[in-house]
């Protein structure tokens, strides 16, 4: 069974009467699967990850059983986060899409892009929601990994990213800007060590260097920092530097000064770090964005 199989079918446990109509993995913390399934009755769990379900078509007839009142229809969509547990009644055909990501990614892109610490970020449990800006962006998506099955595209990488945002803006569990927790760094430490680590990406950046930058002693900066953003500070600016090599992909500009100006030491180590995280070589995801 291949590892996007292995994948999908931990998904769902379905008794009978269910069918994959297609499944993409996009990466390790990505994939979509479009399903079909007739009258049945269907226990859902899922460890590995927060599950964003769509109905295509159907589900008139259909609940959760401790919902029995709220039936499902086309366009309504669910959200079952990572570790949720439930059992279904399906009442007839239903045509559906999931789109499943870790937890892990989710709060790396909580951590870029609100400054708020990703401990705050729980996502609710919703059923058949009416919500057609999220329904129209997970189609979008979809069609992307049809389009492009083996990385979505930067089309696709773009409406995964407006998802997340849409997602935590909407159906999380706290008030991003309202609530506070103990520990971790503040807001405004957050901040500084972004930009420092902006702005030295291509320099060799030492724990002392950022925990000055925080007013912290490295070794408590670097537990208040894993608490905030949910990496290590060095799985961060990896991170960032590769997101920078993807960037200069885009142009013309020569291996080997990308690797002077992201930060490595040599071409080989920006190689093997960029295929351990993005799954091609560098070389190989410049061809793939101009074929």
């Amino acid at each position: 069974m291949s590892r996007a199989k292995e994948k999908i079918d931990s998904a769902l446990l379905l008794k009978a009467n269910a069918s994959i109509e297609a499944q993409h993995d996009i990466h390790r913390d990505v994939a979509v699967s479009r399903w079909s399934i007739d009258r049945n009755s269907v226990a859902y769990e899922k460890s590995d990850s927060h599950t964003l379900s769509l109905y295509l078509k159907g589900g008139e007839t259909s609940y959760r059983a401790d919902q029995q009142g709220n039936l499902g229809r086309s366009g309504t969509l669910c959200l079952m986060p990572q570790g949720h547990a439930s059992n279904w009644h399906i009442g007839g055909p239903i045509d559906f899409v999931h789109l499943y990501f870790s937890d892990a990614i989710l709060k790396r892109f909580a951590a870029d892009h609100y400054e708020q610490d990703v401990r705050l970020v729980d996502l609710r449990d919703l059923i058949y929601q009416a919500d057609d800006t999220l329904s129209a962006m997970l189609l979008g998506y979809v069609d992307c990994c049809t389009r492009q099955p083996d990385r979505a595209g930067l089309m696709g990488e773009h409406l995964l990213m407006s998802i997340f945002d849409h997602i935590i803006t909407r159906y999380n569990g706290f008030d991003l800007k309202e609530n506070r927790l103990k520990g971790g760094l503040t807001p405004l430490q957050m901040r500084q060590v972004k930009a420092l680590i902006a702005d030295k990406l291509d320099s060799r950046l030492s724990m002392a260097d950022l925990a000055a930058e925080a007013g912290l002693s490295p070794f408590h900066f670097a537990r208040q920092f894993k608490e905030s953003f949910g990496e290590t500070p060095g799985q961060y600016v990896m991170r960032k530097r590769i997101e920078s090599v993807r960037e200069r992909l885009k142009t013309e500009e020569p291996l080997a000064q990308i690797a002077a100006r992201t930060g490595f030491a040599q071409q080989s180590h920006m190689t093997s770090q960029f295929r351990k995280q993005v799954g091609l070589t560098p070389l190989a995801y410049r061809m793939a964005m101009v074929s």
